[in-house]
Parts: C-alpha cells; structure tokens; sequence
C-alpha cells in the first residue's frame, strides 16, 4: 500500500467503508456475485471534485475521478455492479473491499476494509437435498432383471 502523502493532509479518519445495500456481506452466494453485485462507495467532506477513486474488489481494481461538486458524508460518490464474468482474478471465500482516494497523483486516504464472504457454492436447503435424492432414486438405473 503506497505512503498517504502528509503534505495533502490524510482523511482517511473521515472514509467508511464501501456498503451493499441489497446484499447481505457474510453470505454472497454464487449466483449473486456471477449476476452482480451493487456496491455503493459513500462520501467524505474531505472529498474534493477530481480526487481519483481506486476501488479494490479482493486484488481487482477499478478507479475513476470524483465528478460531484459538493460531496459530504452522506453522499455516495460511486456505484458499482460487481459481476465475476467481467473481472480479472475470481475470489472466494473472505475478500476485502476497500477504497484509496488519490489527489494529484498521492495517496491522501484508504477506507476501512468491508470483508465479505463469497460462497464457491450456492447453500443447499434441507428441501433442496430431499429432492435431490428423490429425483436420484427416481431416475437410477435398474437391474434388468432379464439379465444372467
């Protein structure tokens, strides 16, 4: 992680954490994260327009600069649709979510982590197993009875 600049001042003290208001961070499961994911990157006062975003999904990236004018801690100055058939490296399990705020090329600030479990699998329900061994007996080979 690249030295916070003293000189511009650091405001990580004033960044949250990325936030998933539809989706519950301890359990994503499979087809949530392949369908995509809305992540909302929430304000600071000590936000200025042009300050460039770097957004980290587990070790993919993505940045793009602030364009609000006025920016405070209610504001959510980025969404991002997060879906694995368009990013570089596919993680499961603990990853963390993070953003670093950059301001004339240095790093003025990193938020707190968001750690959210990405499930490999989706959950089977105890009703999802019951059918599955019902259509496992259904459909399994016979002996042919015909047979030596």
């Amino acid at each position: 992680m690249p030295q916070t600049s003293r000189a511009l001042g650091d405001i990580s003290d004033s960044l949250k954490a990325p936030f998933l208001p539809h989706v519950n961070p301890d359990a994503i499961s499979y087809e949530q994260v392949h369908t995509g994911v809305c992540v909302h990157i929430p304000g600071s006062a000590k936000m200025l327009f042009g300050d460039e975003l770097v957004f980290y999904w587990g070790v993919n990236s993505s940045s793009t600069p602030i364009l609000l004018k006025h920016v405070n801690s209610n504001s959510v100055v980025r969404v991002l649709c997060v879906s694995y058939h368009f990013i570089g490296c596919v993680q499961y399990g603990l990853v963390d979510l993070y953003v670093e705020v950059y301001r004339d090329q240095h790093l003025i600030g990193t938020s707190p982590a968001l750690v959210v479990t990405v499930n490999r699998n989706s959950p089977v329900t105890p009703r999802q197993r019951q059918r599955k061994r019902n259509m496992i007996r259904r459909y399994a080979k016979k002996p042919d009875k015909n047979r030596f």
